[in-house]
């Protein structure tokens, strides 16, 4: 079985406590939920659109885009 390959990346040693979890709060598909760590997990990978919401506004740049990700497109 091939596992998908995560359109964006989360660098966990770079994400440090932020207010409110900005990343999980702004994710327009529900993409990020909080993990038992009290840090974002991908759970629904198929529908993250590669907005880049995520990416802009993690205080800590924890965050990436994994440019070699087919972006999903939708009509």
């Amino acid at each position: 079985m091939d596992k998908q390959k995560s359109p964006i990346t989360i660098d966990l040693a770079k994400c440090g406590p932020c207010t409110g979890q900005i990343c999980i709060g702004v994710c327009p598909q529900g993409v990020l939920e909080e993990s038992k760590n009290r840090k974002p997990q991908i759970v629904t990978i198929v529908t993250c659109t590669k907005c880049g919401i995520c990416v802009n506004l993690c205080p800590n740049k924890a965050i990436t885009l994994n440019i070699d990700h087919p972006q999903k497109i939708t009509k």
